[in-house]
């Protein structure tokens, strides 16, 4: 290769590199696989070391990967996080060990293995028995602190009974159903789902919020520690870490040969396969500390560590159908039916498309030979589509037009990447629509809970909300399990859920983006809910004061009344006495005692729920404030109220209790 190609080639690996490198770091995506990055990092580190004339101080190879953002604190690592030289295969484990011994002269050096969880390193800090501090990797010098978000993960203790400080360095991770579980809710919210586990928890530890954090159930694994007090070895200090209560990284004893290693490697080649969490490799270190640091470190990474990762499995089949599938909330997802081909340990016949913008993408037809790989998912997914092996004749795939459940028509708002169903009668959404229904938050119907909806659908006794105002007591007190007493309750649960305000129903309804507060904006700006069967869009963005920049809500509401299944469903539950009349918030504020006037709750009440007294509230024209201000009327306190009741009476805000609530309200408080 000429000195120009040398150069030229340079510059080129440079861009390429950089620019996964800011996809990566910047927006959680793997625009190529591991080893085709560790590969082309590796030809450009080794074309700098050839000429070294060419080494520019913007190189990738002059950095430790960063994923620093503006968003947190930035704190200094006592000792660097540096980043581990990996391998592809054994000649490589076998070549740095040797180097090991050049290192180490008339040593015997005995290593440990452990599994390579692929997640996002952490460094946590405890002093006095307590976690003080959490901090990312960053740039392998200075990280993120992101204590708080730490915190939410419950496998990390928040206390330990060892008292000295100490520092743990470990894996946070998400598990394959964690991970499903969230790419399930992100597809049903129309939303394009996440790429990987490990993408998705590198993203997860830099939410603003600790509670979006905790609900995304991360975990942790510890693999290494750094305490003054703990310099025998690597192994002895994992089992100090599990004694004190931290989850820790699988690995091996004490591994005192080359074969012992390379067996270890071998060993979870396979057996990863089985665990509940992605891990890419192995990592193998010197046992002993005091050998660790005789054998030092380059400018980027420890001598004393390598990572001997797993070449990605991958099989060649053939697509044979792409089918449709409805979800519980109507997102419709499309599925790749392949030719049986076993894959990592399995026999693969189904592989995730997960939305039509991806089969577009792909460009992913029926008769395809496809690539598909076991990765960092549940279930594979197609890498790659062999072009040049596509028979005549076949068609790009096209989202379905009508639902393969109902035959309804499919509908795809604007902004999002799912196709839906908005028939709120469609057997596949069945369930979640009833269960949904009748909640505490929509209509409130005590007794009718998720065992008794499945087996009165399961029966064929209830086919949409409607059906449920059909039920009697004596079809009720037929089932399994159910007498008459229980039978009653349930119809007179129904029957008074007749006389719900709008709202309650206009949430019941389940309307794609209208959650309990949109319902009752909703119900305050119509007189009846068949004013929104013909009320044109833009009027509806104006009543609602919705921005045109976000008409995603609107399109939903429009879509949903448009449907004429959905008209013929709020038809009937009118014609079985529902109460379908909305308060306009002008009437409402007309004539109710409590118009202009902003009240604030705090404590526990006894004779209403927190919901039960904002709607009284709401209903004689007032309004619920979550925070106390200058601005506010009144704060009703109820038992062990908080620092709202405090900021009250600082600001000279005037504080009811539950008695004089209620002679305001006029009437007696309610049992709950």
């Amino acid at each position: 290769m000429s000195s120009e190609s040398i150069k030229l080639r340079t510059t080129e690996l440079r861009r390429l590199i950089s620019r996964y490198d800011a996809a990566y770091y910047s927006r959680g995506e793997s625009l190529i696989s591991d080893r085709e990055y560790d590969a082309l990092y590796a030809e450009l580190a080794a074309l700098e070391r050839e000429h070294p004339e060419l080494v520019s101080a913007d190189s990738p190879t002059q950095r430790i990967g960063n994923d620093l953002t503006r968003n947190f604190p930035k704190v200094r690592h006592r000792v660097p996080m540096m980043s581990i030289d990996n391998t592809y295969s054994a000649h490589e484990v076998r070549e740095w060990m040797t180097r090991l011994e050049k290192l180490l002269p008339d040593e015997p050096i005995a290593f440990s293995g452990e599994l390579k969880v692929d997640g996002v390193a952490v460094s946590l800090h405890y002093d006095a028995g307590r976690l003080v501090q959490a901090v990312t990797r960053g740039d392998g010098a200075t990280g993120d602190e992101v204590t708080a978000n730490v915190r939410t993960i419950r496998s990390i203790p928040l206390s330990v009974d060892y008292r000295g400080p100490f520092e743990v360095r470990g894996e946070v991770y998400m598990t394959f159903e964690n991970f499903r579980r969230l790419n399930d809710a992100m597809t049903e919210a129309g939303e394009k789902p996440m790429q990987n586990p490990r993408n998705t928890t590198s993203g997860t530890l830099k939410l603003l919020d600790p509670a979006e954090v905790a609900r995304r159930h991360l975990s942790f694994a510890a693999y290494y520690l750094l305490s003054d007090a703990h310099r025998e070895s690597h192994l002895s200090n994992l089992r100090f870490l599990e004694d004190a209560g931290f989850p820790v990284v699988k690995h091996s004893e004490e591994l005192a040969s080359e074969q012992a290693v390379l067996d270890f490697c071998d060993h979870w080649n396979g057996a990863r396969h089985g665990l509940p969490y992605p891990a890419d490799g192995v990592v193998i270190k010197i046992n002993r500390l005091a050998q660790q640091e005789r054998a030092g470190a380059t400018a980027k990474s420890p001598r004393w560590v390598i990572a001997y990762k797993y070449q990605p499995e991958t099989a060649i089949t053939r697509l044979e159908a792409i089918d449709a599938q409805v979800g519980r909330t109507g997102v419709i997802t499309p599925v790749a039916r392949l030719e049986p081909v076993f894959l990592a340990g399995t026999t693969i016949r189904n592989a995730t498309l997960h939305n039509y913008d991806e089969i577009a993408r792909l460009d992913v037809r029926v008769g395809d030979s496809v690539e598909i790989e076991k990765g960092g998912e549940i279930i594979p997914k197609i890498t790659r589509v062999l072009a040049e092996k596509r028979p005549a004749g076949t068609v790009p795939a096209t989202p379905p037009a009508r639902c393969p459940s109902c035959g309804s028509d499919t509908v795809r708002i604007e902004g999002e990447v799912a196709v839906r169903c908005y028939n709120g009668s469609c057997p596949a959404t069945r369930f979640a629509a009833m269960e949904h229904f009748v909640s505490r938050q929509a209509m409130n119907i005590e007794n009718l809970g998720p065992a008794l909806l499945k087996q009165l659908i399961d029966a064929g006794m209830v086919k949409n909300a409607a059906d449920l105002y059909r039920l009697t007591i004596g079809r009720l007190a037929d089932l399994e399990r159910m007498g008459e007493k229980s039978a009653r309750n349930i119809i007179d649960a129904l029957e008074k859920s007749k006389s719900n305000p709008l709202h309650r129903l206009v949430h019941g309804l389940g309307i794609r983006m209208v959650g309990a507060q949109s319902a009752k904006e909703i119900a305050s700006v119509v007189g009846d809910i068949s004013d929104l069967y013909t009320m044109p869009a833009e009027e509806l963005r104006a009543l609602l004061a919705i921005k045109a920049e976000d008409p995603r809500m609107v399109q939903s509401i429009r879509r949903y009344f448009d449907t004429a299944e959905n008209r013929d469903l709020i038809e009937q539950l009118r014609a079985l006495g529902l109460n379908l009349k909305g308060t306009p918030a002008s009437a409402k504020s007309a004539r109710g005692p409590f118009a202009g006037k902003t009240f604030v709750l705090t404590g526990t009440l006894s004779g209403y729920t927190r919901e039960q007294a904002k709607e009284l509230i709401e209903a004689r024209g007032g309004t619920v404030s979550g925070s106390v201000s200058k601005k506010t009327h009144f704060v009703i306190a109820g038992a062990e109220a908080g620092s709202k009741l405090t900021k009250a009476r600082e600001l000279g805000v005037p504080v009811l209790d539950e008695a004089a609530f209620s002679a305001m309200l006029d009437c007696q408080p309610r049992a709950v």
